[in-house]
């Protein structure tokens, strides 16, 4: 298979840019929950506690808000969410219950807080906020002069310190984020007045500030959040709820309705001499006690008496809302499984998917790089879509064709909508994910999301990932699916990104190790010559790109990278699949393998050829080897196939010990001379 040309698709700049959208949106999910207007119709805390002096009121069926502990939610077979309020910290307590108690759902003025765990992750950001701005200064949160001697200076100062503690990168986001919650609360007097802070949003969270957070929080490993299992499984039970089992419904309202001689206004109502029971029962759809499709009938007298069919059935407004379920639904798989960005998704026209003479399915993508000129319109590339997406991008284009529900001809655009789109833009996309976050409760979807998702699923093999993306993608085979991904530049971008983040330590301790020390095993010899060939590709940001092209050349052999630390200075560096009848020294003797294999890392074994040593393996190798001597000394003692062993052992030890002393510091000595050379 050829390999697609990577460089053709991105650049530095594009894969930037990439990671600062998808920075930023993800930002912006989580500031949503920490600021805003609060509406008129919220029960604030406050007048809570003026109507229940004593603070017994219930945050939940199990809690009253002067506990000592709050347990908000407990489900058989999970760990109960709670919060404690210990004695010793009853300084801080106060503060904790009145900003906490807005991270419980029933209570959360800001965003969509739906799950009692994100009250976990506050409590978090509540004890960062206490270290950095009370503890540092020496303040009590329970004295509201206290309360009242903090300055904006003293809360840009915390989060500089914050900015600053390489330990915890992540405190500088949640410091950030909690300082932001506590203003707006305050600001908004849903808290009571002693815990109040009197400073203006605008001194912690302005354009500098925010854009300086921003920066930071891309660095994180946070901005890479795929959706969990629990999530994926309701974002696919919505999806094929509406394409398995709504489509075909829909399909025959369709073909009937374009049989009537419906009336020709907006509304193309069905007018009836009588009460049609053939309309009523093919337009009122229900599946699983989940309407799909309605219509409505009226009876007019008035329209009898003017000799006209006084039965009036209106049925596309309901047509229309099963449309936008249809393209929510092919959003969600466009987005898992072909990987595009918000920007090329939105442009997508119905015509842009079609199938060829070989029955294989292909979208036409306009994909867009970063430039100046301002006459840029993007260029048209040509990828591969799964059959499964194709075949009901067919049938939505069918439903589409009926009345003027084709538009303007864009894939995602809404149905309910009457305006006309002349260009679809971020907010479109918004609209749309706003709306599968309603109908499946997830918070914090976008686009950057879905592709991450399966290209986490890809580099994580377990057996039921692995059914999973083959029943998705529609293949017999995990490596045909391989292949398949390696045709989509931006699938494998996703799962060049899903390494990086997931073995970016590893991954670039190796690469320094092979660079600047030393190196054994068959695949740093690989590394070592590439970075001797190209060295330029293996330093800051065009690693990435190496990365990318790496993984391309993988995934079109039909393989998948898996790197990973073993122990001091030992790394397991293997790509493509692991044969039941090959296994690797790590796996020998093992029993209930499964289907699905992967190293063990915790019984990696130094004559595996997967194994790659590094120069800080080298004083354990050679206690390694002074051990084995030892032992093949008093032979007497050991049976003739542990000496056997032990002698494969010494021979693994003592062949990697001698590649790192002649392979110390050559990458570097041959830089240096093709240096000179140059």
């Amino acid at each position: 298979m050829m390999m697609i040309d990577l460089d053709k698709y991105f650049s530095i700049e594009s894969l930037q840019k990439d990671l600062d959208e998808a920075a930023n949106e993800e930002f912006n999910h989580i500031l949503e929950t920490t600021g805003g207007k609060i509406s008129n119709s919220a029960i604030s805390l406050s007048t809570k506690i003026s109507e229940h002096p004593d603070h017994n009121f219930p945050v939940s069926d199990y809690s009253s808000y002067n506990d000592d502990m709050w347990l908000l939610e407990y489900t058989n077979g999970q760990n109960p969410v709670k919060i404690h309020f210990y004695e010793e910290d009853e300084q801080y307590n106060g503060l904790k219950r009145v900003l906490l108690y807005y991270s419980i759902p029933d209570f959360s003025v800001f965003g969509t807080i739906k799950s009692y765990n994100t009250v976990k992750p506050y409590l978090t950001l509540f004890n960062i906020l206490i270290s950095y701005v009370f503890k540092h200064n020496h303040l009590s949160a329970s004295d509201p002069s206290d309360i009242g001697c903090i300055t904006p200076t003293m809360l840009n100062e915390a989060l500089d310190r914050a900015k600053l503690n390489k330990d915890a990168p992540r405190h500088y986001h949640s410091l950030f984020r909690m300082i932001r919650l506590w203003i707006s609360l305050s600001t908004q007097e849903v808290i009571p007045e002693e815990y109040r802070i009197d400073i203006d949003l605008t001194y912690v969270d302005n354009k500098k500030r925010r854009k300086d957070v921003v920066k930071h929080f891309q660095g994180t490993v946070s901005t890479w959040i795929p959706f969990s299992e629990n999530e994926l499984a309701q974002l696919m039970d919505y999806s094929l709820f509406w394409l398995e089992n709504a489509l075909p419904k829909l399909m025959n309202v369709r073909d009937y309705l374009g049989g009537l001689n419906l009336v020709k206004n907006s509304d193309a109502p069905f007018a009836s001499w009588e009460k049609n029971e053939e309309f009523e029962n093919l337009t009122n759809i229900t599946i699983n006690e989940i309407n799909v499709m309605c219509s409505n009938r009226r009876y007019d007298k008035t329209r009898l008496e003017n000799c006209s069919k006084p039965y009036y059935y209106s049925w596309k407004n309901q047509y229309a809302i099963a449309l936008d379920h249809i393209r929510n639904s092919l959003f969600i798989l466009v987005g898992l499984l072909v990987g595009m960005r918000a920007r090329e998704m939105g442009q997508i026209m119905l015509d842009d998917i079609y199938k060829d003479n070989n029955e294989e399915y292909w979208i036409n993508i306009t994909r867009f790089k970063t430039t100046n000129d301002p006459n840029y319109q993007g260029e048209t590339e040509v990828i591969p879509i799964p059959y499964f997406i194709g075949a009901c991008v067919d049938s939505f284009r069918h439903l589409k064709s009926l009345s003027d529900f084709n538009k303007q001809g864009y894939l995602f655009q809404s149905n309910k909508s009457r305006k006309v789109l002349n260009n679809f833009t971020p907010g479109q996309i918004r609209l749309i994910t706003d709306e599968i976050k309603q109908f499946t409760g997830i918070e914090r979807i976008h686009t950057h999301r879905f592709r991450k998702t399966v290209a986490e699923m890809l580099i994580r093999r377990s057996e039921k990932n692995i059914d999973l993306i083959r029943m998705l993608f529609g293949h017999e085979s995990y490596s045909m699916t391989l292949k398949y991904i390696a045709r989509n530049p931006f699938m494998v971008n996703s799962i060049a990104e899903a390494i990086q983040v997931n073995f970016t330590e590893d991954f670039h301790e190796v690469i320094r190790n092979i660079r600047d020390e030393s190196y054994s095993g068959k695949s740093a010899e690989r590394i070592a010559s590439a970075i001797i060939k190209t060295p330029e590709k293996f330093v800051g940001k065009q690693l990435k790109l190496q990365i990318m092209n790496y993984v391309s050349h993988l995934l079109s052999s039909g393989e998948m990278w898996f790197i990973h630390r073993a122990a001091i200075g030992t790394y397991c560096i293997h790509s493509g699949e692991i044969k039941i009848d090959n296994l690797p020294p790590c796996l020998i003797g093992k029993k209930n393998l499964g289907h699905s294999l992967s190293p063990d890392i915790s019984n990696c074994q130094l004559e595996c050829e997967y194994c790659v040593v590094v120069e800080k393996a080298k004083k354990a190798i050679s206690d390694n080897i002074h051990f084995y001597h030892s032992v093949l000394g008093s032979t007497d003692s050991i049976s003739k196939k542990s000496e056997a062993m032990i002698r494969n052992k010494l021979v693994a030890n003592e062949k990697h010990l001698e590649a790192l002393n002649v392979n110390h510091h050559k990458v570097k000595k041959a830089l240096k001379m093709k240096v000179v050379q140059l």
